[in-house]
């Protein structure tokens, strides 16, 4: 018994090793529900924690489905932390009407729910990780599903063992070696009745009747032979996927609420690093690419084979493709919904500090006065920059264009007309109007937003007081990060 629980042990600390989760001096947040997987995660790095070096707290979100039984496993967790000395955090939210109002299953629901809950936790407390309690048998149920759904080699991937701040140190062990760990350690967690049901959820059909009869059926393990594709797919994204990100910056230029991509170059591309970098783009807009799926990409790979200037696609996530005089741009937030309403002047003071919405072109325009010069002065093209705050003033105005305006672009000596600045940076007529300009109290154009900055507000060496300005699309919904990358 004490051979398979060091066995077990050690797993789990080379798959924290080979994956780099875990780093000495680390907050850590576990997000555990009270099933075994998360409560012997839990277990697992509170019993090598001051090995590690790292400090544990626990996350759970009660999501008001099973009534009673929802409230005993929010019990249950709290009196698990408090046997073992780790600080508990506990929220609730009715993932039931948050399924009904946004349109989504109760189980994308619950995700987005956590998500959501797991992350604030760690940016309003600083905890640099959040631990999650996948394993190699939910990484293989995974797979199932997406290749059901015709999935491309993301998909192959399944569950990836580390996305941003989330990790998950039990991604090469099975469940059934986990439930063996908490039966010997005596923790007896909580059993989900809804997760032995089959009549409407296809993970728990794979789980329950598909798995068991291949194992019935196959002399190998199924398990092992499909984590060997998981595997295969996962060393295959590490080699290129530096290799598309490099493409990546060559081909395409990130924008505010925007991705514009080299139709010309793109075309040139073969098909397969064509998808690799669409879905690129809209991962830089949406943070994931979840459904989005093949018949969307081949639609994108028609519209800059055949697609005339201004033709347009709506996607998934609420982005737009449109065709430009030689770009093809992906869109999202309120431009992506409408056209936006620039046929008459408009013009906004700017909160300073503050955000400062602008409607007509369903954008944010934010000012934020630093205490330090940052080391970041910001992408012109993107989505900030940074000026010198005695030069710009206190009193800034956001408005699009007026005839007869000028400007000094960064790194050039003289001035040059707006006019001949979209001309130059291909703005399609019809969306020159509604490019925001930040300007000071005497109409100096400081920033032509994701365009061009002005010269005379750069910060210098002399500089000692310093204004970030950003904008940020308005989104009408904030997609949450999901478990599964389809």
């Amino acid at each position: 018994m004490a051979d398979g629980v060091e066995s077990l042990r050690e797993q789990v600390r080379g798959t924290i090793r080979r994956y780099q989760m875990l780093q000495t001096g680390q907050r850590v947040l576990v997000a555990v529900s009270g099933g075994a997987d998360s409560v012997g995660l839990l277990h697992l790095l509170h019993s090598f924690s001051e090995e590690l070096g790292i400090e544990l707290a626990v996350a759970h979100l009660n999501h008001k489905l099973r009534g009673e039984q929802a409230d005993q496993d929010e019990a249950y967790v709290r009196r698990l932390c408090r046997d073992l000395g780790v600080p508990c955090y506990v929220a609730s939210q009715d993932v039931a009407k948050r399924a009904r109002e946004a349109g989504l299953s109760v189980g994308g629901a619950g995700r987005c729910a956590r998500y959501e809950y797991f992350s604030t936790l760690a940016e309003q407390h600083g905890f640099t990780r959040v631990a999650l309690g996948h394993t190699a048998s939910d990484r293989v149920e995974t797979l199932l599903i997406n290749l059901l759904r015709g999935t491309g080699l993301y998909g192959l991937r399944s569950i990836p063992p580390v996305r941003g701040i989330f990790v998950r140190p039990l991604i090469a062990t099975r469940r059934e070696t986990v439930a063996e760990y908490c039966r010997q350690q005596g923790l007896k967690p909580r059993c989900d009745r809804t997760n032995l049901e089959t009549s409407d959820f296809l993970r728990n059909k794979i789980r329950l009747e598909l798995l068991p009869l291949l194992d019935e059926e196959y002399s190998e393990d199924p398990h092992r032979a499909l984590l060997r594709v998981v595997r295969a797919a996962e060393e295959e994204l590490a080699w290129t996927e530096p290799l598309v990100k490099q493409e990546f910056k060559e081909v395409a230029s990130v924008g505010v609420g925007s991705v514009k991509l080299d139709r010309t170059r793109l075309r040139e591309l073969p098909p397969g690093l064509q998808h690799r970098l669409l879905r690129r783009a809209i991962v830089e807009l949406l943070g994931a690419a979840t459904n989005v799926g093949e018949v969307h990409y081949e639609a994108l790979r028609e519209l800059i084979d055949e697609g005339q200037t201004g033709a347009e696609l709506h996607l998934p996530g609420k982005v737009l493709a449109r065709i430009g005089y030689t770009e093809l741009e992906l869109i999202t937030g309120e431009r992506a919904q409408h056209q936006p309403r620039c046929d008459e002047p408009w013009c906004y003071e700017l909160s300073v500090p503050g955000a400062t919405e602008i409607p007509e072109v369903g954008m944010l325009v934010c000012a934020e006065l630093l205490p330090d010069r940052p080391s970041d002065l910001g992408d012109v093209a993107g989505g900030h920059i940074v000026v010198d705050a005695d030069i710009v003033g206190s009193k800034l105005y956001v408005r699009n264009r007026q005839r007869g305006d000028c400007m000094q672009p960064l790194g050039m000596g003289g001035h040059k007309k707006v006019q001949d600045l979209f001309v130059d940076e291909k703005v399609p007529q019809q969306q020159r109007d509604c490019i925001p300009l930040v300007v000071d109290n005497q109409g100096r154009i400081i920033w032509a937003v994701g365009l061009r900055m002005g010269e005379q507000f750069r910060v210098t060496k002399d500089t000692t007081k310093f204004l970030k300005l950003s904008a940020v699309p308005v989104t009408n919904k904030v997609l949450g990060a999901t478990d599964i990358e389809e």
